[in-house]
Parts: C-alpha cells; structure tokens; sequence
C-alpha cells in the first residue's frame, strides 16, 4: 500500500440539488405572479444562483415588462378587465391563455438574460473565454425572445428592417 487515496472526480452526469421550496413573486393585482420553482426548471438554472439573486432579477424582470405593456394594460382595465386572466385570449394552449404564456416567455428571457450577462462577467478567465462566448450567444437569444415576447404581446410583427 502507498498511502494515497484518490477521490472520484467531480461528474457533471450528477444532478444539481433540488431547488428550493416554490415561492412566487407578486408584481400588483393585474399582473400574474412568477413561480421561482418553475422558472429555475424552465430556464434551467442550477442552484449557483441564489433564490434571493432570482428573486431580484424577477422583479427587476416584472418592472421591465409592466413597463413596455404599461400602455396596453390601461386599455384593457377600461375595457373592464382587472387582471390579465381576465383578459379575453387571442388564442388558448393547453387551456392557457397566449398573454399569461407571454407574459411568462417575457419575465423568463429578461432573467435568463439578466443572469447569463452576470454569469459571463464571472466567467472572464483565460480558461473560461469559451464558456463566456458561449454564455453571450444564450444571452442573445434570451434578449430576442424578450423583442419577441412582447411584441407578440402586442399583436405587433416581428419584422425588424434597416434602411442602408
């Protein structure tokens, strides 16, 4: 016998701890309240990021969107609608709502997008370039989806065209 002793390597195959209990996040009355629990599994977030980090950037993610659909949602309180559940869908998924899934896609994509900047800033190491390349290219996607989300939201196009 040498007297060493070898640990197992860290594997990536092992799964991330199970989040933590579910806790929603309430932005007002109109607006619906975002699941933690089911935007970590959506956005596939591991347990690095804090319930209190997540917690934050839905808010900040909340404001960002009552914002750009602050417009809209004046009209549909005249029309007499308090929340958006009670707003009449365009179209329905499974029984949900298109503005409840929007609504949802929007808040999602801002965090999504919100944490993947954070985590390229921690990335930038030499041995960590690629993982940060890789972080942005999500990180753009996720603020495409956001242009998209709302937009859809909206009833606008999508299409975006520049003049040369």
């Amino acid at each position: 016998m040498s007297g060493f002793v070898f640990r197992d390597p860290p594997s990536d195959t092992q799964p991330d701890p199970a989040p933590p209990a579910a806790d929603n996040v309430v932005c007002d009355a109109f607006w619906p309240a975002i699941n933690l629990t089911d935007l970590r599994q959506a956005v596939r977030l591991n347990t690095d990021v804090t319930p209190e980090r997540l917690r934050d950037a839905v808010r900040i993610a909340m404001l960002d969107m009552a914002r750009e659909l602050q417009t809209w949602r004046l009209e549909q309180q005249l029309l007499g609608h308090a929340t958006l559940s009670a707003v009449p869908a365009r179209q329905r998924v499974g029984d949900v709502s298109d503005y409840l899934l929007l609504w949802a896609r929007g808040i999602y994509s801002i965090v999504a997008a919100d944490i993947g900047e954070r985590q390229t800033g921690e990335a930038l190491t030499a041995a960590g370039a690629t993982r940060a390349e890789a972080l942005q290219a999500d990180v753009a996607v996720h603020q495409r989806n956001v242009v998209h989300a709302v937009r859809d939201f909206l009833g606008l196009t999508r299409v975006a065209v520049a003049l040369i």
